[in-house]
């Protein structure tokens, strides 16, 4: 069996009309404002940013994240996402988000991790652990997503795998846009409670990315306004944003996936072994690493 289709976001609605987990996202939004960063004057995580007119490249001046864009399997068939089951509420943080499991359509959940990542799995399964590094800013972020993230959802829906969404920042003040925009993105998602409508919000953000490294983007009245059209309009998730309440985590978490050995991305580990680029050039090689590994 081969890579299934795309999700039908954007521009063509799910079955029954909606897409599994909300409405598509809009256009993108204006310029952002600055953010914070990392200490003034130090180096990128990896070396010198890459080479102006080029892609990013793997190695070079930031990791390039993968994981989830428009988000509807074949299988999912647009069954309606059911919320339940409060899971946990970060503590240490002065009123943290609280993090609730969603069901989502095929029988798996998917369980936002107080450090920010989010696991997706049938209840039981527990291996192989598929680990997903990335980065918000990165346009290879998006061709990544594009190509495997239908891939990696059948798996999780299946039963054949659990999936680790886990974003970063990799990028240094060096690269301010850049870095700017992962930040405010991946704070935002932070914001995001439930399962469910936290890989909708992150299909969002995939689809709304900017086009390059040097282009300002996810301003946080973009972020909010996509936020809106999941039915995340509290005010609570406005101040969240506003304030990019988890800056300084994302920030922190950031930091220690780089510290236990993630040398770039996009970065995929299977049960703590990561793999070699060849194993992640096609969806069919990923699958391939990924089930041998059961």
């Amino acid at each position: 069996m081969g890579n299934p289709p795309k999700a039908p976001w954007p521009g063509q609605p799910g079955p029954g009309g909606q897409p599994p987990y909300g409405p598509p996202p809009g256009p993108p939004g204006g310029p952002p404002p600055g953010g914070p960063g990392w200490p003034s004057g130090s180096p990128g995580p990896y070396g010198p940013p890459p080479p102006s007119g080029g892609g990013c490249g793997c190695g070079v001046g930031l990791v390039i994240g993968l994981v989830a864009g428009g988000l509807a399997l074949v299988l999912v068939l647009g069954l309606a996402v059911a919320l339940f089951l409060s899971t946990s509420e970060e503590e240490g943080d002065g009123g943290g988000v609280r993090l609730e499991a969603g069901k989502i359509a095929g029988g798996a959940e998917a369980t936002p991790q107080a450090d920010g990542s989010l696991a997706m799995a049938r209840p039981g399964v527990t291996s192989p652990v598929v680990d997903v590094y990335e980065d918000f800013a990165c346009p290879h972020c998006g061709d990544f997503d594009r190509k495997h993230d239908p891939m990696l959802k059948e798996l999780a829906v299946s039963g054949k795998a659990k999936v680790v969404f886990r974003p970063m920042l990799v990028f240094s003040e060096s690269r301010r846009i850049a870095h700017d925009n992962s930040l405010r993105a991946a704070a935002a998602l932070r914001c995001v409670g439930d399962g469910a409508r936290w890989l909708s919000y992150q299909d969002a953000l995939y689809a709304n990315q900017p086009s390059s490294l040097d282009t300002p983007g996810y301003s946080t009245e973009e972020l909010i306004s996509h936020a809106e059209k999941l039915g995340l309009t509290g005010d609570g998730f406005r101040s969240c944003v506003e304030s990019q309440r988890y800056a300084q985590s994302v920030k922190t978490v950031s930091r220690g996936y780089i510290d236990s050995g993630i040398q770039g991305t996009p970065s995929v580990q299977v049960n703590g072994r990561t793999l070699a680029s060849s194993d992640t050039e096609t969806p069919e090689a990923l699958r391939r690493a990924i089930e041998s590994a059961s």
